[in-house]
């Protein structure tokens, strides 16, 4: 069930707001709020053809999302999931009031239907004024047998006739020629909706009833039941199979809405992929990504306009839809496109590129490694020979020390941040491991080897942490370098000089230190101490292992901290205090796995 956690409950307040709001987005227009409409002021002084829309609410942005030049010139609100009464539409039909003539654009939903056309029969009879209905149906969920009275419902299609009648009207297109365009996009058009859960209604019990833990093909965009289900560990690719399937199989007795000239080899395409409200944006961005690969693989659709975003929303619900429409290459059509890409000041279209603006067909670019093994890249660092299968040996222990530690490190992470420092330092442990194996670390070079390892984990860690390791190892691959050339004998003192050149260099890009809770208060007390120990005893592995004490020692004492940088600095508890005091039974993670790497080299070392 959705969470009932909602920060305005009042589902009258909720539209109200939303409407108000416009008037701040997009300052000129003007709102009747005794009757729910939003519209643009001076309509009739336009001597233009006006486009108006509206519906329940629940689905924004649409319908005042798409007012606007270019777009819709009035909208008529109705409660959540309801349609406006008649005189709500009567007196939208009033505020876009036009010589030219008025288009209604409105979803196949019997409210809906009966109250806006029973609204523009009874405006035309009282004013004499042009006004026609286009009705939006293009549901291909809905079988042939259960919707043969009441037809298909209306879905995100409606927003490209919206664009496509706005854009129209703005150009000076006359009533008929619209309604035509708008009729082409009708009879060419399917959309297949599926989800993961249900929405939340403000004001509204959580709807668990009919709706399980399955994949919901078909359900509607107001809580209505899904026409079948899949099982919940259903893969994504089959899901979109299914879907492509019932939008584009012509021979489909009950679900074939496109015709066969509708969907043979050479038509024009365009894609909307709709957010039903529920999803994030980089998560509606990968399924636009896989619905695409689909549509190349399977059907040889390369679509010549890509929409994806929020349009037409179920409040929050948890799932899709997928809107194609066909175009032949008639004027009609290409006039369709050439709307699609007019400008428009509302604020709820997103555009897309159209296919002949871009440099050939956009394509993902081959990287080095997908040739094989990439060569050692030549820099000004000199190569410091060293032995490769200890090199390699150091880079597997790591590893080892790494993995063994993530499932503590995730625990200490969820705890005190965002539970990725874990998973986040495993994945340059296993770039490294495998930069090790494929050849692509230069291991024979210490310098060298140690600054591929730099831009290895600097790229599979990312985020601050990556950061901080990718300067360190640069820093230390530099220093390295430049002492090797004042000084060509190899023993613990060399590295522990350049270990402490490195910090010296990395204490400039941050603040933190030993006391912050960071992987700091395990970086400096290593460096210091090993530096200090290397003077008394240069030769052999004591003091490397007095300085790996350090560190875990210095891990260990972060536990009594409060943190200063990083997430959990923000963080507060119940109780108002900064999470790192509540949570101080546990060591910062970072420095805890710090810990883990340097205990990792030692223990290859020895």
């Amino acid at each position: 069930m959705a969470s009932e956690r909602r920060f305005i409950q009042d589902p009258v307040q909720l539209v109200r707001e939303w409407s108000r709001a416009q008037l701040q987005l997009q300052p000129g227009l003007r709102f009747d709020e005794r009757f729910g409409v939003l519209f643009k002021p001076n309509l009739a002084d336009t001597n233009r053809v006006t486009v108006i829309s509206g519906g329940g609410s629940g689905h924004e942005p649409a319908h005042a999302g798409y007012l606007g030049d270019g777009m819709l010139d009035a909208t008529v609100a109705g409660t959540i999931f309801s349609s406006p009464n008649i005189r709500q539409i009567y007196r939208g039909l009033e505020a876009a009031a036009s010589p030219k003539g008025t288009i209604v654009i409105v979803k196949n939903y019997t409210g809906d239907k009966l109250n806006f056309s029973l609204a523009a029969e009874r405006y035309k009879a009282a004013t004499g004024q042009d006004v026609r209905v286009v009705l939006v149906a293009e549901d291909v969920s809905v079988p042939r047998s259960r919707g043969k009275f009441v037809g298909r419902r209306g879905l995100a299609a409606a927003v490209l006739i919206h664009k496509v009648a706005g854009a129209a009207a703005h150009r000076g297109l006359n009533i008929d020629r619209i309604v035509q365009l708008c009729d082409k996009i009708s009879n060419n058009v399917g959309t297949f909706g599926v989800s993961l859960a249900p929405c939340y209604v403000p004001g509204q019990q959580g709807v668990e009833a009919g709706h399980g833990d399955e994949i919901n093909l078909g359900m509607g965009i107001h809580n209505e039941p899904a026409f079948d289900r899949l099982p919940a560990d259903t893969p994504t690719e089959e899901v979109i199979k299914k879907m492509l399937n019932l939008l584009l199989d012509w021979t489909n007795k009950e679900h074939g809405f496109l015709s066969a000239e509708a969907v043979k080899p050479g038509r024009r395409f365009v894609l909307l992929m709709n957010n039903l409200g529920g999803l994030s944006t980089v998560e509606l961005g990968a399924l636009t990504s896989l619905v695409s690969t689909q549509l190349k693989s399977t059907y040889n659709i390369v679509p010549c306009r890509t929409y994806a975003g929020t349009f037409l929303s179920a409040l929050d619900g948890r799932g899709f839809s997928i809107t194609l429409l066909s175009l032949d290459d008639s004027e009609d059509a290409s006039t369709i496109l050439s709307l699609l890409n007019d400008p428009t000041t509302a604020n709820g279209w997103t555009s897309s590129i159209p296919i002949n603006d871009w440099s050939k067909e956009s394509a993902i670019s081959e990287s080095p490694e997908d040739h094989g093994p990439e060569k050692p890249r030549r820099t000004s660092l000199n190569d410091i020979y060293c032995d490769k299968e200890a090199f390699v040996k150091v880079i597997k222990s790591i590893y080892t020390e790494v993995a063994a530690v993530e499932p503590a490190l995730t625990q200490y992470d969820t705890i005190m941040g965002d539970g990725d420092c874990g998973t986040t330092l495993l994945a340059g442990a296993q770039a490294m491991l495998q930069g090790a194996e494929s050849g692509s670390i230069p291991t024979h070079s210490l310098t060298q080897g140690t600054l591929a390892l730099a831009e290895i984990v600097t790229e599979a860690m990312g985020g601050t942490s990556g950061g901080i390791y990718g300067i360190y190892l640069s820093a230390f691959a530099s220093s390295l370098n430049q002492l090797y050339e004042e000084n060509a004998k190899i023993d613990v003192r060399y590295f522990a000089r350049a270990a402490t050149e490195a910090l010296n260099a990395l204490e400039k890009f941050t603040g933190a230190r030993v006391g912050d809770r960071t992987l700091m208060d395990a970086l400096i007390p290593f460096v210091t101490t090993l530096d200090r120990a290397s003077k008394e005893k240069p030769q052999g592995l004591a003091a490397l292992e007095t300085a790996v004490a350090a560190a875990s020692e210095g891990s260990e004492s972060t536990r009594n901290l409060q943190a200063r940088f990083g997430r959990s600095a923000y963080v507060k508890d119940d109780s108002g205090e900064t999470q790192g005091e509540e949570a101080a039974r546990v060591p910062d993670p970072g420095a805890y796995g710090l810990a883990a790497v340097l205990n990792g080299l030692l223990k290859a070392l020895k």
